[in-house]
């Protein structure tokens, strides 16, 4: 079991595709966030953001990440600008792990010019981000997997050697993200379902109704009358969101009950982004979800969108063995 364990680690990079899709959608996340509060960026968490010294000592942060609380004027816009264009290079993946690196440092140093602002997605995506810079979020779909085969290229007509970086090194750093992303995940979940079994109104099966009959949460309330004022629907989408969320460790350990809990926790996300108006904490999920897809799952995905567009419908790729060991782990 230790030698099979030790092979999933450094013979091959697991999840590759689904933690492309989680690099490009959390790279949209921080910079569509950043321009959508470009008039609103002072305010926020700029000069006018400002709290008490008691308040700033209070937040326990190291003092090189309060980047943005020493700015002002136009350096804090060029810093400003500078997030959304990091944010940027990393959804096109070029120079992934560094623009990766410098979203994080940049993010993060905005958290804390004003911590009141944010939300647990934002949590999510701060340490998702931390966690990226280990791994190879840029191999597909990105500006650096088309340098990259270019270079292979040139590399396998002239004979030269290949990079300096043990390939097992640059493959255990890569699945030792991805196993700390996901433990992540599973905490994320665990821990809101363990908090909801404790609350009375979750227990009694009405939880979902207080948020989507309020102007705070849902933006379409009038319109969801129907649907709040039915007990049995509230009462259902109540216990299966606390049901999904206890069980989804286990849910993954077999390929067609993993295949439910992602269709049902993202579904949940679609739910909350779209009814109650909480777009970017859904989307942070979902993305994050994207990376318990199997490589061998997006491979075929792929082929079968390639077909489509040529007109024929081919018979998707076997199942590989790097496919049954993904689900088998």
């Amino acid at each position: 079991m230790i030698a099979r364990a030790m092979g999933w680690l450094t013979d091959e990079k697991h999840s590759t595709y689904g933690l492309s899709v989680t690099r490009m959608i959390l790279g949209f996340i921080v910079a569509s966030q950043l321009i959508v509060n470009w008039p609103d960026r002072h305010y926020t968490w700029g000069d006018g953001s400002r709290w008490t010294d008691e308040v700033l000592s209070s937040r326990g942060w190291p003092s090189f990440l309060g980047m943005f609380t020493q700015l002002g004027g136009v350096a804090f816009d060029l810093a400003y600008l500078a997030t959304i264009g990091f944010g940027v290079l990393m959804m096109l993946g070029l120079y992934t792990r560094a623009s990766s690196f410098m979203t994080l440092l940049l993010w993060v140093s905005l958290y804390v010019s004003n911590p009141f602002v944010g939300s647990g997605g934002d949590a999510i995506l701060r340490m998702v981000l931390l966690y990226m810079c280990l791994t190879d979020s840029g191999r597909h779909w990105s500006l650096d997997a088309r340098r990259r085969s270019r270079r292979e290229q040139v590399r396998l007509s002239t004979g030269s050697r290949a990079g300096v970086v043990p390939a097992w090194m640059s493959n255990t750093l890569h699945n030792l993200g991805i196993i700390l992303i996901v433990h992540q995940v599973v905490m994320v979940y665990l821990g809101s379902s363990f908090w909801k079994v404790q609350s009375p109104v979750w227990k009694d099966g009405t939880a979902v109704y207080y948020p989507l009959q309020t102007d705070a949460y849902s933006p379409w309330h009038d319109v969801l009358q129907p649907l709040y004022a039915n007990a049995t629907l509230i009462a259902g989408a109540t216990y299966a969101a606390v049901l999904v969320q206890m069980f989804f460790p286990v849910l993954l350990l077999y390929r067609p009950t993993r295949f439910l809990a992602l269709i049902a926790v993202t579904g949940m996300h679609l739910g909350i982004g779209l009814l109650m108006g909480i777009m970017y904490f859904s989307l942070v999920m979902i993305a994050v979800d994207m990376i318990l897809v199997s490589d061998g799952s997006w491979e075929r995905a792929q082929a079968w969108l390639r077909a489509r567009r040529r007109g024929v419908v081919a018979d998707p790729p076997p199942t590989t063995t790097r496919d049954l060991r993904h689900i088998s782990s």
